[in-house]
Parts: structure tokens; C-alpha cells; sequence
């Protein structure tokens, strides 16, 4: 009898928990947009290159600079910025701004990611003590835009999505005799967390792990510096999650967990939890 009422009440925890525990908030709908043009860069840097590092960012000041993407290939760091723009893109000779003419008529100003991208390079030099060259790229990942720019600005490559690849590759094998590399394993990685309704937030993940059950209820626990992507499934009649684990070497896993929370530091200096039961899957 005993048992059977601990088992009760466990049952009855774990509901109030489930329910009760904190979501993802709800995010602009135009960090969305963005968020799928980068999902769409990602598929293409995982299939051609080993070491791709999406959510990159550095202590700057209070806060964090922040990049959506790095490629370490043949030692040489290539630091991606995505935009996910509609229409043409050009640049004001005189102010130096990007501009966006939309498919709708009309006429946009926009703040240069030129600028930002060559910041954050000289902040990583510093910040690891690099000499060697890192590579700066805007990328556009949206196929209807067209582009009126060079093809780069002040050293920084501006490419659309086809051509990222092969440029990257030029690049690499202009810079690759050079001496000094950057461990994948020093870089400080973002995470983003999505929502069953794809909302999403992002920023440090505070937990190194994450306790959980394996397929035979053995208690083991994820260490998150070695994964690469967890997809949440609900299992309600269970009271529990599925996930599925890749790790950053590509191998797999399955494994459970019922009511674990994740604390992340966001970009902004804030921070909050996120009820691992919310989540529809999480990139690292």
C-alpha cells in the first residue's frame, strides 16, 4: 500500500510539475525569419565541412557579441553573419549603409553587417590570442534576394547561400599554410532552444547536466559540452520525455527524462528557465 501511494504521489508531482513548469517566451516574429534562414545555412555547412560551431559568441563588456556561425576547416577560423533579406540589397556609397528594396515597393534602411562582423573578428584575435588571418563572411539565405554589392567589403565576403561553400573553400586554401589554430573545444558556443510552437530563445546553457534515464532506467547524465542537437518528444501516457540525442562526434543516443529544467544566461545579460518538457529541440 505504501508503495503504491508513493507511486501516487510521485504521479501527481510530476503533473504539477510538467504543467506548471516554465516555458519559452514567445519571440518577434521577425527573429523567427532569421532563425530559418540560418536552420537553412546550417544544413548546408553540416554537409560539406567537419567542424561547424553554430551560435558563436565572446564577452564583450557586460554582454556578448554574437555570430551565427563558425567554420574550422583545415585550421582556418571562417566567422559566418546570415541574412535572411527579401528583394534587392545594395549599399549607400555616401553613408555606407545597406539598403533593401522589397518586392512590395518598398525602400528600407538597414545597419551594415559589415561592421559588425569585422568588430567581433578583432574581439576573438583578441580574446584567444590568434595571429593567424580569420575570415569574415556575410552570407544571404534567402534565394529571392538580389544582391548589389562587390563581392566583399572591407575584407568581409558578402555571398549568397550558393556560393558560400566554394568560397569558403577559396579562402581556406589561400590561408591555410599559415601558422596558429583555434581548438574547437576553447569556443564559447550559444545555444538555442525551441519551442514546440518554434518560438525560440537563446544564449549559455548554465547546466553541464542533464539528468536523465537510459533505455534499461539506469540513471546517467548528458554532458552538454559533447552534444550537438537533443530532439524532445512527449510520452504523456509516461509522464516523460524522449530524446534524442546527437553528439558532436555524430554518434546517437536515446535516453528519458521526466522533469529537468535548464538555466540559460541570455545575450542580454538576463536569465531564466526553460522546463526541459516544453521544448521541442534544442541546438548547441
Amino acid at each position: 500500500m505504501g508503495n503504491m501511494l508513493n507511486q501516487i504521489q510521485n504521479g501527481v508531482r510530476r503533473i504539477r510539475v510538467r504543467t506548471m513548469s516554465p516555458g519559452v517566451p514567445e519571440q518577434e516574429e521577425i527573429e523567427r525569419f532569421g532563425a530559418a534562414g540560418e536552420d537553412a545555412i546550417f544544413r548546408i555547412l553540416y554537409e560539406q565541412f567537419d567542424c561547424v560551431i553554430r551560435g558563436v559568441i565572446l564577452p564583450h563588456g557586460k554582454k556578448y557579441l554574437e555570430k551565427d556561425f563558425l567554420v574550422l576547416h583545415k585550421g582556418v577560423p571562417v566567422v559566418i553573419e546570415v541574412k535572411n533579406w527579401k528583394g534587392s540589397i545594395g549599399c549607400d556609397a555616401k553613408t555606407g549603409s545597406f539598403y533593401q528594396d522589397k518586392p512590395d515597393g518598398v525602400h528600407k534602411t538597414i545597419k551594415s553587417p559589415v561592421g559588425t562582423t569585422r568588430q567581433f573578428i578583432q574581439c576573438m584575435k583578441e580574446f584567444y590570442g590568434l595571429e593567424r588571418t580569420v575570415v569574415g563572411m556575410v552570407v544571404f539565405a534567402e534565394p529571392d534576394c538580389r544582391l548589389q554589392l562587390p563581392d566583399s567589403m572591407e575584407q568581409i565576403l558578402l555571398v549568397p547561400a550558393a556560393k558560400m561553400a566554394s568560397a569558403i573553400r577559396a579562402k581556406v586554401r589561400e590561408y591555410a599554410k599559415e601558422q596558429g589554430e583555434l581548438p574547437p573545444e576553447r569556443i564559447l558556443r550559444c545555444t538555442r532552444i525551441y519551442s514546440r510552437n518554434s518560438e525560440f530563445c537563446k544564449g549559455l546553457l548554465a547546466n553541464r547536466e542533464i539528468p536523465c534515464t537510459d533505455p534499461e532506467g539506469r540513471q546517467v547524465s548528458l554532458q552538454t559540452d559533447y552534444l550537438r542537437y537533443i530532439r524532445v518528444e512527449p510520452q504523456p501516457l509516461h509522464l516523460r520525455d524522449k530524446l534524442t540525442v546527437t553528439y558532436i562526434n555524430g554518434a546517437c543516443g536515446i535516453f528519458y527524462n521526466s522533469d529537468a529544467e535548464l538555466a540559460l544566461h541570455c545575450l542580454d545579460g538576463s536569465w531564466r528557465r526553460i522546463a526541459l518538457n516544453k521544448i521541442r529541440h534544442i541546438l548547441f
